[in-house]
């Protein structure tokens, strides 16, 4: 080897390989360089990795505890949209037209995260009738923070409102997130081969069967779940029919405790295994499996009319009656009536809220309530234009 040979080879970049976590670099002339990670500078002190994924995890607890709310789609933020299914999905939809987002309605949702848009779900009614999950994700940095969870949470009480199967399909090498869904109660009902454009193109038709005869249901507090988290306790709501009330004990012991201590006196004699014929539509609203509320309404004069609602005093203000009255207006909108009920004079509380959800006053009867007698005013929310 001649001495100018020897030289070069002196120079040379040295190689580490005893390490996985080697890292390939450049020097200034464009030389490769190989550096070696170190495992732990001094004994009992964390290494780079172990300092950086403690504070991933950290920045993850705090992400779970923060409030995630679900956006409609709109004109402003279809752009939104298009940058985060282009950066979860790249190269997947990047063709796909947005210029009709905003025309989806609640098949379309856009997760923020203190204010930072962070995922989205797009459904849509397939040929067989049922919710097809089009598109889902989260971005990278926020999965495993429950993010998701609300997602399809929210695509699973949509389902539930329409009375449709939820239906999707999971690429075949995506094991994390079969698992996800079978938590949630999905099931595998086929394998189609030749699904997906790109390798893998196997794929797992997945099902979550949605039952159309009552039964529970998880809704928000306010229509779009602001304030909803992984860690929140969601509202229940179980429908009272004549199925579920003679069947269910559980649901006409919930419903006579409710109305015996928030109308004391009024239904001392009432049958409770005859609930069911209170009203056309009733909800009973159910915290950590505890009843805290109901909604009873009935067709009357071409309208709904909100024969009782009421929440137990320890309950009120947590969005329960929002939730109550949201599955009502839902209700009016699916049967095309407008919604009436009465509000005592004094009671500017109520009247507060109903306003905020869209009635107004449209009349007042002097001798509404007896004993004593009072006055109400006749509050209205227009559905039918």
């Amino acid at each position: 080897m001649s001495k100018r040979v020897a030289e070069k080879v002196k120079r040379r970049p040295r190689r580490y390989a005893e390490s996985i976590n080697e890292q390939l670099d450049y020097d200034t002339n464009g030389a490769e360089v190989y550096y070696q990670m170190p495992q732990s500078s001094v004994e009992g002190v964390p290494s780079v990795n172990e300092i950086i994924d403690g504070i991933v995890e950290t920045c993850r607890m705090i992400l779970r505890e923060s409030p995630v709310v679900l956006g409609k789609i709109n004109k402003n933020n279809v752009w939104t949209l298009k940058w985060l299914i282009d950066t979860i999905f790249p190269r997947m939809y990047s063709a796909k037209p947005y210029d009709k987002a905003h025309l989806l309605g609640d098949y379309g949702r856009i997760a923020y995260c203190t204010g930072v848009p962070v995922g989205a779900v797009i459904c849509k009614i397939d040929e067989k009738d049922n919710l097809y999950i089009f598109v889902i994700g989260t971005l990278p940095q926020f999965r495993r923070c429950g993010i998701g969870s609300v997602l399809l949470n929210y695509v699973i009480k949509l389902g539930e409102i329409i009375k449709k199967n939820i239906t999707l399909h999971v690429r075949v090498d995506n094991r994390s997130a079969k698992r996800f869904y079978q938590r949630n109660g999905f099931i595998e009902t086929e394998f189609v081969n030749e699904f997906y454009f790109r390798e893998p193109r196997g794929a797992h038709h997945l099902v979550k069967y949605i039952s159309t005869s009552g039964g529970m249901m998880v809704v928000d507090g306010d229509g779009e779940q602001p304030g909803t988290s992984a860690q929140s306790n969601p509202i229940t709501l179980c429908e009272v029919t004549k199925e579920n009330v003679q069947v269910s004990y559980i649901i006409m012991k919930k419903l006579k405790m409710l109305m015996q201590t928030l109308f004391p006196g009024m239904f001392t004699t009432a049958n409770f295994e005859d609930a069911h014929t209170i009203g056309n539509f009733g909800r009973i609203a159910c915290k950590n499996d505890e009843p805290v509320g109901f909604i009873v309404c009935r067709f009357m004069n071409g309208m709904l009319y909100i024969s009782l609602i009421g929440i137990l005093p320890e309950y009120r203000r947590h969005g329960v009656g929002s939730a109550l009255l949201h599955h009502a207006i839902n209700y009016a909108t699916t049967v095309k009536k407008d919604i009436q009920l009465h509000v005592q004079v004094g009671n500017t509380i109520a009247q507060e809220f109903y306003q905020k959800h869209g009635f107004i006053e449209t009349g007042r009867i002097e001798t509404y309530y007896n004993n004593p007698p009072k006055a109400a005013f006749l509050y209205t929310k227009k559905i039918c234009k």
